[in-house]
């Protein structure tokens, strides 16, 4: 369940942030959707001063644990995240994909597409313990029956899985959660 009333979090440094494709399509399933995904990930953090401790891209939805090293500005940073990663997506389905691009299609005075679901959900992250049964959800996503994206959660490329066995390599710059949470 999502923090809505996120004024009362403000002080609060680690989130666990999920926000989904509208209507839960299959947005993302492109590995050049996943890559604006990615990349936007890796300027947001940095504009905030965020540490990204875990992440995964499914084709419908992303997973994120943040850390804020300073102030705590996450509606800020989603804000800037879900409406620069919707104008690039829009892009390439205009010119790769326009039966999908149909599907996102609205009736909206303000709005001609959609790619985001209006909401984020966030879970504070108070403890070690939280962070590390957060990390093993994500990780073990893409292994679901219903995803079936890859056999172990290493292998699949738009994760943190295999930086925490080891790979220094990672489409998001990682910090290592065990360097802020003791």
């Amino acid at each position: 369940m999502g923090l809505r009333n996120r004024n009362l979090f403000l002080e609060k440094k680690c989130f666990f942030v999920t926000t989904s494709c509208y209507k839960h399509i299959k947005l993302l399933e492109n590995d050049f959707c996943k890559l604006i995904i990615a990349n936007s990930m890796n300027f947001v953090a940095v504009k905030y001063n965020i540490s990204v401790l875990g992440y995964v891209i499914m084709p419908n939805h992303f997973h994120i644990l943040l850390y804020f090293n300073e102030e705590n500005k996450l509606s800020d940073a989603m804000r800037d995240l879900k409406k620069f990663c919707a104008f690039e997506i829009r892009k390439y389905l205009e010119t790769n994909e326009s039966l999908l691009l149909n599907r996102i299609r609205i009736e909206n005075e303000k709005q001609v597409f959609k790619v985001w679901n209006d909401r984020f959900d966030d879970v504070w992250i108070g403890t070690r313990e939280l962070l590390e049964i957060k990390l093993e959800y994500i990780h073990q996503n893409p292994l679901q029956a219903h995803w079936s994206l890859s056999e172990y959660p290493e292998d699949y490329n738009y994760s943190s899985a295999a930086f925490y066995l080891g790979n220094e390599y990672d489409i998001i710059k990682l910090t290592d959660y065990r360097n802020i949470f003791n």
